[in-house]
């Protein structure tokens, strides 16, 4: 039996040349999405054409804010996508606890003595010395 797919941009393909990977394609004829079985049990005839669509990414539910506010209650707010997320506790936050400071980050101690000393180590390298300042 040969029948042609016709994708989204209303292009009609041989079956074989999509290029999408078997379990993101969804296959619709006739209003009906096409699940695994016979092409003949849902009416498809010689030379039809037959819809082509990706099958969407959904349901997962929605990052939320991970600063806890007290022992027991957290924060209800969404997190922020891009710059929400914490590099020193690899964490999501709103966008009213995303800075370190703000949730209490365990790692920030450690991320401030380490910005100090590269800091420190990037003075005394610059450091100059005159020959009247030598004299004193």
């Amino acid at each position: 039996m040969k029948f042609f797919v016709r994708d989204l941009s209303g292009h009609s393909l041989p079956i074989d040349r999509t290029a999408i990977p078997v379990e993101e394609q969804r296959l619709v004829y006739g209003n009906r999405q096409l699940v695994n079985g016979r092409l003949s049990e849902y009416g498809v005839s010689e030379g039809a054409t037959v819809g082509l669509a990706l099958r969407l990414r959904g349901g997962a539910p929605k990052k939320r804010c991970g600063c806890w506010l007290t022992p027991t209650d957290r924060c209800s707010q969404a997190a922020v996508r891009i710059v929400g997320d914490c590099s020193l506790c690899n964490t999501s936050f709103c966008s009213m606890h995303r800075l370190s400071e703000d949730h209490k980050c365990p790692g920030l101690s450690t991320a401030r003595a380490d910005a100090f000393q590269k800091n420190k180590t990037k003075l005394e390298s610059e450091r100059t010395t005159t020959e009247k300042l030598a004299s004193f």
